[in-house]
């Protein structure tokens, strides 16, 4: 009894041609070998960039730290616990400002007998902005019947612990000229307005209202 032998595929015995094996090496050399001289100076160069970046981040990162501590404080005419206040020559007026700074971005509130005479019911309105190192451009505004309203725009210029404050346009007549105020020495990081600025404002317009109502 004859027994069958099937022969092997013919794609089993075939091999792959030893220069072609050394073409793919080549080609792959060649490949890297481009890749190096066309973006080389680039790669070289990028790596010498990089640590450069990361410093100047890190420096930029540790100046906003810097800046934002020295932003960071409740601002006035009057600030609690200064001792040489009177060798500051700061302005004669009610203007009262906290301000809480984070990576160049500042918010904050901003009150005055002014603005109390006008919106009584308010005993500051908030701010924000930005800082650019000793300047900061904010916009002063609140939540108006559930709108966003945005009264003035504002200067703030700081030189250490001393800012002076300037109204560039909108309701400008609520704050002075050009005041110069200055930081309370000892703060938290967490500043907290005012809530009584107002009281006197406040009670006058209560009891306007419940005058008018009896009278009605």
């Amino acid at each position: 009894m004859n027994s069958i032998q099937n022969d092997p595929p013919q794609e089993m015995n075939k091999k792959t041609p030893w220069y072609k094996k050394l073409w793919v090496v080549v080609v792959g050399i060649s490949a890297v070998v481009s890749t190096l001289l066309i973006q080389g100076p680039t790669m070289l160069q990028n790596a010498r960039v990089l640590p450069k970046e990361i410093k100047k981040t890190s420096d930029q990162f540790h100046s906003w730290v810097k800046e934002d501590k020295e932003w960071t404080g409740h601002w006035s005419a009057f600030p609690e616990g200064t001792v040489d206040m009177a060798d500051l020559n700061l302005s004669d007026v009610d203007l009262q400002i906290t301000l809480r700074s984070t990576n160049g971005n500042i918010d904050g509130t901003i009150a005055t007998k002014k603005i109390c005479q006008d919106i009584p019911v308010f005993d500051f309105i908030l701010l924000t902005g930005e800082v650019s190192g000793n300047i900061a451009k904010v916009v002063a505004w609140d939540i108006i019947g559930g709108h966003r309203k945005e009264f003035a725009t504002l200067t703030l210029s700081r030189e250490g612990y001393v800012m002076t404050v300037i109204p560039n346009t909108g309701f400008t007549s609520w704050f002075p000229t050009t005041a110069k105020i200055a930081r309370r020495p000892i703060d938290s990081d967490d500043p907290q307005p005012d809530a009584e600025f107002c009281s006197e404002e406040k009670a006058a317009l209560f009891e306007r209202l419940n005058r008018n109502r009896n009278t009605n």
